[in-house]
């Protein structure tokens, strides 16, 4: 399920300029990304019924996702990305950190949510 359109990355979070066709396809993922590190609590619940904070920052969470992936080279980026090592004959170049698959814009937007929360909930 989309959580933003084009017109709000476009005119609320003022992401970077993309065409329509790269949108929708990095929408659909940055979606599948916001729900698994959320362990798929959007998908059981009515977000329209939400409070604000809640609508508002999962909606920003997927813009920043569609933005960082957009930068880190669109889809595929979801896959891990380019190389961390390569070697060539003596030559051998290793990055430093691993490749980071979920934007800390869209975690710190995720935050105060409680939708990263992990521990057991209790209702009475």
């Amino acid at each position: 399920m989309p959580y933003i359109d084009q017109a709000f990355y476009n005119d609320m979070y003022n992401g970077t300029p993309m065409d329509a066709e790269t949108f929708n396809k990095l929408e659909s993922r940055a979606s599948d990304l916001i729900d698994m590190v959320t362990s798929y609590k959007l998908l059981v619940v009515d977000l329209s019924k939400e409070p604000t904070l809640v609508q508002t920052n999962v909606k920003k969470a997927v813009a920043a996702q569609i933005e960082y992936m957009y930068s880190e080279g669109g889809k595929l980026s979801v896959h891990g990305g380019s190389p961390s090592s390569v070697s060539i004959g003596c030559f051998s170049y290793t990055e430093g950190s691993s490749v980071k698959k979920v934007s800390e814009m869209a975690l710190s937007y995720l935050r105060p949510t409680g939708l990263l929360y992990m521990g057991v909930g209790v209702r009475c």
